[in-house]
């Protein structure tokens, strides 16, 4: 018979086995590989989890997912017992070093991400000129301290606050590229955890898949990269840059002598041409940065872009000014960006590109010309589209109201310079949006047979789509 004490019992009984299960799911991720990393890990719901999250992206426009866990390594040994948990319990893994992919691609559902931007390793070959360090240096300080103790320099990106993990595996367009190559290209060799938690050196000569795929394949890498091998080289001995800023009438002007005239430059010479706003006004600025081994060689370098003329019609000029980094992107703003490789002629950039020069969303947002050309001529590496010029409209901006407004001036300015696109690179990814192409289609169809190689299981996030 079942008495209303027979039934209290059970009740009390179930009650008691459903809080010991609850009890016993909570303790679970704490379990096993996730204690190897105590104090290091942020599953979901912890009370300092959404701040690890949203402190990964240095957009203030936050992506809308959430990783499972964060794992802040100090070592690669924390990064072993990411992957491992990981396999464990069926998620994915995803790579933070710097944080500047503007759309947090390291930010994954239903993954652990890795942040490593906190191992710090660093040792220098100055006789080899091989620096070996950690991918979550970032760029700025990795120069600082090849310049001040070793009288070198990697050419790290135009914005100092930039990590050297997607810096390098994105490509890497930045100081004095033209003349060393881009960041991919001086990656000599590194160090991979695998999909199976397995630390592996990656060169030329053994496990060469990770190193030519860890050349340009960005966020579809098949691993943690944790250690890189890096050439470095002579600190130049004369820096220097040249400044001019022009009504926006000019451009035609502008960007036909820039156009017909760059690839003739010195490798150490760069332009720039941008489009936004100067003291509040709108305005384009033409700059020259020049790096080299003597003080006369890159003066003439420089005069090149003083004698055009076009210059004769500057509102103002600075010329030979010492050269110094800064980040055109501020910390605290929202930004959406994308671009386009080009290497099509003068009149059809300006018929593609004109409204992105001169028409922005916000007073922040600027049109960035990077000249590239003559394109490189590389190893076989997962890097495989070039222009001589890349073209890439950057929206920035303060409040969220400004969102879609935002988006949709990208989204507008990128269909038209879809017409003179060789491809994008992932240094700018917007591939939720933009699909690209990122690599060549030989390149493409590559990367991903090695996946299906050394990551049947998926185990790493890959692209964002």
């Amino acid at each position: 018979m079942i008495t209303r004490r027979r039934l209290l019992r059970w009740g009390t009984a179930m009650a008691a086995a459903a809080s010991a299960t609850k009890a016993f799911a909570l303790r679970l991720p704490r379990l096993g590989f996730a204690a190897q990393l105590a104090k290091k890990i942020y599953f979901k719901g912890d009370p300092a989890y959404e701040i690890q999250r949203r402190g990964a992206t240095f957009n203030a426009r936050k992506p809308n997912r959430f990783p499972t866990a964060i794992v802040l390594a100090e070592n690669v040994d924390d990064v072993i017992a990411a992957v491992k948990l990981a396999k464990e319990r069926g998620w994915q893994v995803s790579t933070r070093s710097g944080g500047h992919s503007f759309t947090g691609s390291h930010t994954r559902d239903n993954a652990v991400m890795t942040n490593i931007s906190r191992m710090k390793e660093l040792s220098v070959d100055p006789k080899a000129r091989i620096a070996t360090v950690s991918p979550g240096w970032l760029g700025d300080e990795f120069n600082k301290v090849l310049a001040e103790q070793y009288q070198l320099m990697f050419p790290t990106a135009h914005d100092p606050g930039v990590g050297l993990g997607g810096f390098v595996m994105c490509g890497g367009h930045g100081l004095n590229s033209r003349l060393w190559g881009p960041g991919c290209a001086n990656l000599q060799a590194l160090d991979v955890v695998t999909a199976d938690g397995e630390l592996i050196h990656a060169d030329e000569s053994q496990n060469s898949d990770y190193l030519w795929a860890a050349r340009g394949s960005g966020p579809g890498f098949f691993g943690v990269a944790v250690r890189y091998y890096l050439n470095v080289h002579p600190l130049p001995t004369s820096r220097k840059s040249s400044v001019y800023i022009f009504s926006p009438d000019v451009l035609d002007e502008l960007v036909t002598w820039l156009g017909n005239t760059q690839n003739s430059f010195p490798r150490f010479l760069e332009g720039i041409l941008v489009g936004g706003t100067s003291d509040g006004k709108p305005a384009l600025t033409l700059a020259g940065n020049s790096q080299g081994y003597s003080e006369s060689e890159v003066d003439a370098a420089l005069d090149i872009l003083d004698s055009a003329p076009v210059v004769k019609k500057a509102l103002s000029r600075h010329v030979k000014i010492p050269f110094h980094t800064g980040g055109a992107i501020k910390l605290g703003t929202r930004q959406v960006l994308d671009g386009v490789w080009t290497s099509a002629p003068p009149d059809q950039i300006l018929a593609a590109g004109r409204d992105a020069f001169l028409k922005f969303p916000t007073p922040q947002s600027f049109m960035l010309w990077l000249h590239w050309g003559p394109v490189q001529k590389l190893k076989d590496m997962a890097y495989s589209l070039q222009g001589d010029v890349y073209l890439s409209p950057n929206a920035i901006y303060y409040d969220a109201v400004d969102d879609e407004r935002c988006a949709a001036w990208s989204a507008e300015m990128m269909s038209k310079l879809r017409p003179i696109s060789i491809g994008s690179q992932m240094n700018d990814e917007n591939m939720p949006v933009n699909k690209g192409p990122y690599l060549s289609k030989e390149a493409a169809a590559r990367l991903e047979t090695m996946r299906a190689k050394y990551d049947p299981q998926r185990r790493f996030a890959s692209f964002l789509s």
